[in-house]
């Protein structure tokens, strides 16, 4: 006998899961970035306690590849997101990411990376995006990239 996709026992311990990759020990999301992250791992969902049982594992296995390692988190520091995010979207964040490495001089006190708080923050102004770039579309972090573009021009780096 099989898990029914709606046991309660099982949606309870995957939900508890979740909330601990996603909570402050964790990926340390907001709650507009938390269901950004959902509806990119499941499609048309916001909440947990609208899936299934195989909907949650879908999103356990999103936070999973999203979660680096100790090691890694040292290493890559906040923007640890861009190499472990889909093929189709890490073009554009490794972009974003290179042009945070340009935007960096112009933060106060001078840096080697913009933050991505800074650079979430041009994205606000300039095009309304209010999700965290992890969880953008491919579409929306085009935008990002020419919007970032058009402010280190007008900045002069």
């Amino acid at each position: 006998m099989g898990l029914s996709p709606w046991n309660p026992e099982a949606r309870r311990a995957r939900i508890k899961i979740i909330k601990a990759l996603t909570g402050p020990k964790g990926l340390a999301l907001d709650d507009g970035a938390y269901r950004a992250m959902i509806s990119t791992a499941v499609p048309g969902k916001t909440s947990c306690g609208d899936c299934s049982v195989l909907q949650l594992d879908a999103i356990i296995n999103h936070l999973k590849r999203l979660a680096p390692t100790k090691a890694e988190a040292a290493e890559q520091g906040e923007w640890r997101f861009v190499f472990r995010c889909p093929a189709d979207r890490q073009t554009y964040l490794r972009k974003i990411y290179r042009l945070a490495e340009r935007c960096g001089p112009l933060m106060a006190p001078p840096a080697k990376v913009a933050s991505k708080g800074y650079i979430e923050g041009i994205a606000r102004q300039m095009l309304g995006a209010s999700t965290a770039l992890q969880f953008c579309s491919a579409e929306t972090l085009h935008k990002i990239v020419k919007a970032l573009e058009i402010h280190c021009a007008r900045s002069g780096v």
